[in-house]
């Protein structure tokens, strides 16, 4: 019998939740998943319990639902897989609905804050707005930026440091509330467009600011990392080869050693007190090399599955650390060590002809085959 885990997840399609069903069961994890229904990570041959949402479910109905798998589950660890579902157990923490009752958010509390590590920081780790200077005060290494509440103010800051610049709002998913705007113009309509979105996200509410940054010329870097009780335990660096949208997830990854970035990893999980599998993502200037942190992903990414192909396993580190034992593993990649790894249903979608598919190894879940099946499908949508 397995370590119990249970993740959580509000999307049905993302690709880097079916992925680590595998990666946490061959870990020593028995694995249940709360998703809506048709979600893929259920295709995965790796889940041992499923539970669904309701289609369109309310954060009352998501409450009840998560406390009904917690039961079914007694799971030891919760997975945030997107970033609604880390928002929403942060509600749970912080600040929980009246529905169904306040003991309910008591009973359930101490899971996430041992999943999830100090609920002081949850908010800054993820609001864009805020983890900027938070990092900064940790010595790491951030885009010269402003919070601006009017348009006149974004106009200035683009004034002083010249355009490209970057327009955020305080939270996003897959870039959807990010924009790089090259001219006035471009800056007007995107400081609208990210304005109105918070509006339609919460209705009679006043806009919030947005955070507006330098745009550093480089390529896109994470770490995938594992942490527990603000002590980082394992990870690895991943460079961004190939992807369908800039401001998306990657097709292709370089997985390396960064000294750099393992260090600002380490600093934001002892500066944020975090547990869990989480992303932090940089750029990386393409004249000076120095990374420059952008945001922290608190929940699965594609990519995370391959600690084993590199020999930095983040589930069995996390195991390791949940049953009060030293990680047994390397903790991170060598000097000079590099490794490429093709996503598979990502590369093939984005390019059929992709020299990529032809020249590396493709991961493929071939032991898996109803999830290959319902990736393959993902083509005619």
């Amino acid at each position: 019998m397995g370590t119990p885990v249970l993740l959580v997840a509000t999307a049905t399609g993302w690709l880097g939740t079916a992925r680590m069903p595998r990666a946490l069961a061959t870990a020593g994890f028995d694995v249940a998943l709360l998703a809506p229904k048709n979600a893929l990570a259920s295709k995965s041959r790796f889940v041992a319990r499923l539970g669904h949402l309701p289609d369109g479910a309310t954060p009352v109905q998501w409450v009840h639902a998560f406390a009904a798998m917690v039961k079914a589950t007694s799971p030891r660890l919760v997975v945030p897989c997107d970033d609604a579902a880390f928002r929403l157990l942060q509600m749970l923490a912080l600040s929980p609905p009246d529905r169904p009752s306040p003991e309910l958010a008591r009973e359930l509390r101490p899971l996430i804050v041992e999943s999830l590590g100090d609920p002081a920081h949850y908010r800054t780790s993820v609001d864009k707005t805020l983890l900027p200077g938070a990092a900064a005060a940790l010595g790491i290494r951030v885009p010269p930026h402003a919070v601006v509440a009017t348009l006149g103010a974004a106009e200035s800051f683009a004034g002083a440091h010249g355009y490209p610049v970057v327009l955020k709002r305080d939270r996003s998913t897959a870039g959807d509330g990010v924009e790089i705007v090259d001219t006035r113009e471009r800056l007007a309509s995107a400081f609208t467009h990210l304005t109105l979105q918070d509006r339609r996200d919460s209705p009679g509410d006043a806009a919030r600011a947005l955070m507006i940054q330098a745009h550093i010329p480089g390529m896109i870097h994470y770490e995938n990392t594992c942490a527990w009780r603000g002590e980082r335990l394992a990870g690895f660096a991943v460079a961004r080869l190939a992807y369908a949208d800039a401001k998306g997830p990657a097709a292709v990854i370089r997985c390396y050693h960064s000294p750099e970035i393992r260090e600002f990893s380490s600093r934001l999980v002892r500066g944020l007190g975090m547990t869990g599998l989480f992303a932090s993502e940089y750029i990386v200037h393409e004249a000076t090399g120095e990374a420059y942190l952008l945001e922290i992903n608190r929940r699965l990414t594609p990519g995370m599955h391959v600690g084993p192909r590199v020999d930095v396993d983040l589930c069995a580190a996390l195991h390791s650390a949940l049953r009060g034992e030293t990680v047994a593993g390397r903790t991170g990649m060598s000097d000079g060590e590099e490794w490429i790894n093709v996503h598979f249903p990502q590369e093939w979608l984005r390019d059929p002809e992709s020299a990529y598919l032809r020249d590396y190894p493709v991961d493929v879940p071939w032991d898996e085959p109803e999830l290959f099946e319902a990736m393959v499908a993902s083509r005619s949508r």
